[in-house]
């Protein structure tokens, strides 16, 4: 080989080098963490990561999580790394991650950026919508070599989702009005993740459009609204339907309550947006159009 080919192989050799160079500072100025290529210790920040991390078979890899992730039963055994709301992030290092997965919220943004700052990989997705959730899923694939297993996931949620909107129709829409607190009164509007399961499940919100996502209603909104149906998630809803009936007895009128259509659910499934989605879905359609599942 003379020194053409050599002069030739140093300036592609160089090249090469300087686009790497300039693909990483690219990624720093965006503000994104290289992730590591072997993952093997992973801390969840939230109850659904961890509930995808699970999904997704990284039992064997996941160290820590949230105080607050209680689903599958396996996260009993785990390190606990703080709340959802307050993270800590001594416990954090302490599980001595490869990689922690955080939320967007200010939080955790925070977190995962003194995470950065002394040399800690950190993953953090925004998962408020239905469309987001699916797409934090092949993200945590990717991140950790399970691109396929998180492919057939979305994959099969969707494919259930699709089946059961073919059962529940697109037409009479089901109104629903959707508590999630009762003192103050406060709802479920229309830009939430929610609404969208209402509309998977066969139903449209009995609010309208709010300037909050959650807001605070009165009286009249409520006997405006006309609900058919009354849903409020609890985190232990054994006894609470016959408390819930009596506290909506005031409001006749509505035809939710006149017909003893006010329902208490288990918000574990429809409270988390997660791998779990199609369950809390289902369980909204039940209420929704409880004939369709009689069989």
């Amino acid at each position: 080989m003379n020194k053409w080919w050599w002069l030739l192989l140093t300036i592609l050799c160089w090249t090469g080098a300087g686009f790497a160079i300039f693909g990483v500072r690219q990624e720093r100025c965006r503000g994104v963490t290289p992730l590591p290529s072997q993952v093997n210790r992973i801390v969840s920040m939230a109850p659904n990561l961890t509930e995808i991390l699970f999904a997704l078979g990284l039992d064997e890899k996941i160290v820590a999580v949230s105080n607050d992730s209680d689903y599958p039963p396996e996260t009993a055994d785990r390190s606990k790394v703080g709340t959802f709301w307050q993270p800590n992030i001594e416990a954090v290092i302490a599980a001595k991650p490869d990689l922690v997965i955080t939320l967007g919220f200010s939080q955790q943004r925070n977190l995962a950026q003194r995470l950065k700052r002394i040399g800690y990989n950190s993953l953090a997705l925004n998962i408020e919508k239905v469309s987001e959730l699916f797409e934090a899923i092949e993200r945590i694939g990717a991140a950790t070599g399970r691109r396929y297993e998180a492919n057939e996931l979305v994959g099969n949620i969707r494919k259930k989702l699709d089946n059961l909107s073919a059962l529940v129709g697109t037409n009479d829409r089901v109104k629903v009005l959707w508590i999630v607190q009762r003192g103050p009164l406060r709802v479920a509007g229309c830009d939430t993740f929610v609404n969208e399961m209402i509309k998977m499940a066969g139903g449209e919100n009995a609010i309208g459009p709010t300037v909050y996502k959650y807001p605070p209603i009165g009286a009249e909104e409520v006997i405006a609204g006309r609900a058919d149906v009354i849903i409020e998630p609890a985190m232990e809803p054994a006894g609470q339907q016959d408390k819930a009936l009596q506290y909506w007895s005031k409001f006749k009128n509505v035809p939710a309550v006149r017909d003893r259509r006010v329902y208490v659910i288990d918000g574990d499934t429809v409270s988390r947006l997660g791998p779990r989605l199609y369950e809390g879905v289902e369980t909204i359609a039940k209420c929704l159009r409880p004939e369709l599942f009689e069989n």
